[in-house]
């Protein structure tokens, strides 16, 4: 009878270990597998020439490096921070909401001169 208890304690005592065991290696592949990491979008502007630029940056990558206003004849920077940032912010827009960033002229003199 006594044989059969210890028995009965020493299987639960094993499988107790083994249920431990498999939780630990699951806990520790859990923490050793790399997570998905949530995009961390950012606009950033800076000083270029006479004017000013933007970047769109994703994960503290540069995905856009944008010194000079798009879609015009010239190559000149934006006028002033603002409006760097202005249109840097609705190409930021279109680009989480999965649409086309090009952006026409139009859009770009009516983003500029809304102030």
């Amino acid at each position: 009878m006594m044989k059969q208890i210890r028995r009965k304690i020493f299987r639960g005592l094993c499988l107790l270990l083994l249920l431990l065991g498999g939780i630990f290696v699951y806990r520790h592949v859990q923490e050793s597998t790399p997570r998905k990491q949530k995009p961390q979008w950012e606009l950033q502007t800076f000083q270029w020439q006479d004017g000013w630029g933007y970047k769109v940056m994703l994960n503290h990558k540069v995905l856009i490096y944008q010194p000079t206003i798009p879609a015009i004849d010239s190559l000149c920077a934006f006028p002033s921070e603002a409006s760097a940032r202005r249109i840097g912010n609705r190409v930021l827009e279109r680009i989480k909401h999965n649409q086309n960033f090009s952006l026409t002229q139009e859009e770009i003199k009516q983003i500029l001169s809304d102030r």
